[in-house]
């Protein structure tokens, strides 16, 4: 049960979280000393698949249940993408630099990586402060992601992560975020995850001040 207090489990738990803690404040040094900013660059898909990884193995819960959303929202995540490049009609008109790493349609497999750490972070942080309807704490949530993308995009941008035509981040990239994380939002819970008191929310407020810092540091 979740309030049980098994050794074994919070030491994990807590090894996890001085993870998430310790690779963010480091990265965060080494991007805003411009000097160390290029070697920084080389480790962000390390970083990625890093805390992808504390999220699998620090998960206390049926493993069925996790996979089912990790496989659903690595999948969608990553196709939307796909779609939002080659279209245009979903975020606006951007293309991806080389940081995020190995490209398949020319976009960073990295991609749906990522919005499994964003929804798992962010649906994680919304029930560790009580919400429990699903359609309240998906729109929550959402609210939450396209507030991290405003400080997301800039930083993404100075660091080639991705970029946008003219240098201009188009508001249809926002609604977009809303819509789209409102979708596997609602999947999330829809899968019933356990609730996990401590990495989700650790993460998630770990990479809104990160990106925020570097928000206004160097974008």
């Amino acid at each position: 049960m979740e309030g049980t207090h098994d050794p074994v489990d919070l030491k994990a738990k807590k090894i996890a979280v001085a993870v998430i803690i310790i690779f963010h404040l480091v990265g965060l040094i080494g991007f805003i000393y411009e000097p160390l900013r290029p070697y920084f660059l080389q480790l962000v898909p390390f970083h990625l698949l890093l805390m992808f990884g504390v999220i699998l193995f620090s998960y206390q819960g049926s493993f069925k249940r996790l996979m089912l959303f990790v496989s659903g929202v690595l999948v969608s995540g990553f196709l939307v993408e796909v779609l939002g490049v080659y279209t245009g009609k979903i975020f606006g008109n951007y293309y991806y630099g080389d940081t995020l790493g190995v490209k398949v349609f020319t976009v960073p497999l990295l991609m749906g990586v990522n919005w499994v750490i964003l929804i798992f972070s962010v649906a994680q942080l919304v029930k560790s402060i009580g919400v429990r309807n699903s359609i309240v704490a998906s729109v929550l949530g959402a609210l939450l992601l396209t507030g991290f993308d405003f400080f997301l995009e800039p930083v993404a941008m100075a660091l080639d992560f991705w970029h946008w035509d003219w240098h201009t981040i188009p508001l249809q990239n926002y609604v977009a975020w809303f819509v789209v994380s409102l979708i596997l939002l609602k999947f999330c819970y829809a899968t019933d995850l356990k609730q996990q008191k401590y990495v989700g929310p650790v993460m998630f407020v770990a990479q809104l001040l990160f990106f925020a810092t570097l928000h206004f540091a160097i974008a």
